[in-house]
């Protein structure tokens, strides 16, 4: 018995053995045949591609497979060995890989280099240079520098095409290694009689950069006709970039220059121009002006087809570039002790709302929106957003609709505020200082498609009022601050020629307090300042004019959507002509794709007619079904309406009515947008002889630092200059505050003027 369950062990155990031997013959054969793959070209790469890094990352397959393809095409080479090949390696591939493109590029563009591009090395050829351009009435100019900081960067060359002469140069003048150059100063001195000369007139692509480049050097450039790249946004404020190498590429067909223009970044990347070899910065420098003097050829043919457009750019847009220069030169006088002084309390208030917040919910990271989604939400259980996609949102939109449910709320907006101004601005804006002691900001003319200013460093329009007072004016000087008064409103009076919404500008009357008595039915007693039904009528403009749907009204004002809905119709009720601009604006848009500002700016929008004649058609078939004369909100839920027939029309509502919306805006706003660019052309030529300063605009508002002896009557003289900017059927109103700290002003009612 004893003998049998021996053997019997001895032969699971040898069964056992041989098993496992079995497998470790198997598990070679397995490795030895993934070591075979591994070494096998295409077994590699599709061991790569099943990586997560490059299965989730387009970006770094769309690297991958140009390295694969330029191994395979001999450009570069990979060994075959038994190691993986790793995402490091490919980086390294990739750079190997760039570097060369950039050197063929190079040779393609030395080999392609046109015989009138001259390097201008000696002063023999720049006296001759000199010769020429005294024949010029108008060249291309351009800088390259060692960066783009304007207050800091380096000259390296300048560039030029002579278009009657018919070539084009490059002088430098700070190259690293190079042959002869000729002195920075002997050359500007050379130049300035032909820069700073008004008659001979200078194209330039984003003149601004340049012309502050010049002014570190003491020249100031003068005689700017034509800015290519503001001209570009003026002819297609669509248009996804503005630089020139973009624009060429995209254009460059119909003036010359068919194929496409490498960037800075294309050709050079990892170096400063002062490292570029002078033959290649040639080429490169020289088809900058080349291609700015044929963009601007080009573009002023379209401009001589659209009379409107032209007397933008030539009156408004042109002029402001200078204008531009000097705002940013002029800069903003910061109060570096009050910031010092400010920034320990407002760290000391911040901490403070951090206890407090910890208070209300827990021991959380505060700036983690899904940490405080988690608690809202899921904890606290309050209710979640009504938009699609912001249904577990901690955005700010959404805070302020969340006030009333939770106490700590309010905390959190107040946190928020006093954090990022103490990032954004406090701690930040001292920082960004230049040399001069100033904060030199950059304002865009043409940053928007409706054609108002933006501005950074700082954007003024998101200055907080408390960071205001980080602006000072200079000793001897006050800051005026003059502001239009409903500017929007009055142009939508003018625009509509509804009587009733134009009478109360006409006599003197408060418009939203005569509004809100008109449609909410009320006593005009009762609509005061201060009152809700004010309050709720300035909200109510707004979705007016700008078509803000009325879910968004709804939530704004605190009401349902019904309600909502009801003022909406009750507006248009009692002004109908202002309901006829709106609907004569959507007609427009529908068969034009475009509309206009009073001053002939477009706003253009391709692709919608197509849409909107859909959405018309679609509309009246559910019309016709409901019986109602427009579409019911409750359209989706009705069951009188055929399933196909509501997905139909809900495939285009949204596209529809959002160019819709952007179309009034556009004439509204943009208007108003144009009536502040001609005050500030107004204010600039008065200023200007007085030595006063436009220093900056924030929305409808001009910022201006004059003499602290200022009379009364030169203010009036000043707010003239921005009445008269336009013509109205309504009067135009402005107010102005002076002050010694940008947000501590006074109205000018209550200065005590010098007699």
């Amino acid at each position: 018995m004893e003998l049998a369950l021996n053997l019997t062990q001895t032969v699971e155990k040898a069964a056992s053995q041989e098993k496992e031997a079995a497998v470790r013959v198997k598990e070679a054969v397995t490795k030895k045949k993934a070591q075979a793959k591994a070494t096998d070209w295409e077994g590699r790469w599709k061991q790569l591609f099943e990586q997560a890094q490059f299965k989730n990352n387009a970006a770094k397959r769309e690297r991958a497979d140009e390295v694969k393809a330029a191994c395979e095409a001999g450009t570069i080479s990979m060994e075959v060995t038994p190691e993986k090949i790793s995402g490091v390696l490919i980086e390294t591939k990739y750079k190997e890989l760039a570097q060369l493109q950039r050197e063929d590029k190079i040779k393609k563009l030395l080999a392609a280099k046109p015989d009138n591009y001259k390097l201008i090395q000696t002063e023999t050829q720049l006296d001759q240079l000199v010769k020429d351009l005294d024949r010029e009435t108008v060249v291309a100019f351009d800088t390259e520098t060692t960066g783009v900081n304007v207050y800091k960067d380096e000259l390296v060359g300048m560039s030029l095409t002579l278009p009657l002469a018919n070539y084009h140069v490059y002088i430098p003048v700070k190259h690293k290694d190079a042959g002869p150059q000729l002195r920075t100063n002997y050359v500007l001195n050379r130049l300035k009689k032909h820069l700073t000369d008004p008659n001979l007139g200078k194209v330039l692509h984003n003149a601004k950069f340049d012309i502050h480049i010049l002014i570190r050097y003491g020249v100031r450039l003068r005689g700017l006709i034509h800015d290519t790249m503001v001209c570009m946004a003026i002819l297609n404020e669509n248009e996804p970039s503005n630089a020139l190498k973009k624009l060429a590429t995209k254009y460059g067909k119909y003036f010359g220059f068919d194929g496409e223009s490498d960037t800075f970044e294309d050709l050079f990347k990892g170096q400063t121009f002062d490292e570029v070899f002078l033959e290649v910065a040639l080429v490169y420098a020289a088809k900058d002006t080349h291609l700015t003097y044929k963009l601007y050829e080009w573009q002023r043919k379209h401009l001589d087809k659209l009379p409107d457009l032209k007397k933008l750019y030539d009156e408004m847009e042109n002029p402001l570039v200078d204008i531009c220069v000097d705002m940013e030169q002029k800069g903003f006088l910061i109060d570096q002790e009050y910031a010092q002084e400010y920034g320990p309390e407002l760290k000391a208030e911040i901490a403070d709302l951090e206890a407090q917040l910890k208070r209300h919910f827990g021991e959380i990271n505060f700036n983690s929106p899904v940490q405080l989604a988690e608690v809202f939400y899921d904890q606290l259980g309050l209710p979640p957003s009504k938009k699609r996609g912001k249904e577990r949102s901690t955005d700010v939109k959404t805070l302020k609709t969340l006030k009333g449910e939770h106490p700590g709320i309010e905390v959190l907006l107040k946190y928020r505020e006093y954090t990022k101004l103490l990032g954004t601005y406090v701690e930040a804006l001292p920082n960004i200082i230049q040399a001069d002691g100033l904060l030199h900001g950059s304002f865009n003319q043409v940053a928007t498609v409706t054609g108002r200013f933006a501005s950074r460093e700082p954007n003024l329009q998101n200055l907080p009022p408390r960071a205001r007072r980080l602006i000072i004016a200079p000793p001897g000087k006050l800051i005026l601050g003059i502001d239009f008064s409903q500017i929007e409103p009055r142009v939508l009076a003018h625009c509509s020629q509804d009587r009733h919404f134009m009478e109360p500008y006409l006599k003197g009357e408060d418009l939203y307090s005569t509004l809100a008595a008109r449609v909410f039915k009320v006593p005009l007693a009762e609509c005061g300042d201060g009152s809700k039904y004010r309050k709720a009528m300035k909200v109510g403009l707004l979705a007016v004019m700008y078509g803000t749907s009325m879910w968004t009204l709804a939530e704004q004002l605190g009401i349902t959507v019904e309600e909502a809905h009801r003022f909406i119709e009750d507006f248009y009720r009692e002004y109908p002509q202002v309901y006829a601009f709106i609907k004569a604006t959507w007609e427009e848009v529908k068969q034009n794709e475009y509309v206009t500002t009073l001053y002939g700016r477009k706003r253009r929008f391709p692709g919608h007619r197509e849409q909107a004649i859909i959405y018309d058609k679609l509309a009246v078939q559910i019309c016709a079904i409901t019986g109602t004369p427009t579409v019911p909100l409750d359209y989706w839920t009705r069951g009188d309406i055929p399933r196909d027939l509501k997905r139909k029309f809900v495939a285009v509502k949204g596209d529809v009515e959002r160019v819709r919306r952007m179309a009034v805006n556009a004439r509204v706003q943009g208007t108003a947008a144009d009536i502040m660019k001609r005050a500030l052309i107004n204010l600039y030529n008065y200023c200007k002889p007085k030595g006063w300063a436009v220093n900056g605009t924030v929305h409808d508002e001009a910022l201006l630092v004059v003499d602290k002896n200022i009379k009364l009557d030169e203010v009036a003289e000043l707010e003239a200059c921005m009445i008269h900017a336009t013509k109205l059927d309504v009067p135009i109103k402005v107010d102005t505050e002076v002050m010694a700290r940008w947000g501590d002003g006074i109205k000018k009612e209550e200065y005590e003027w010098v007699a």
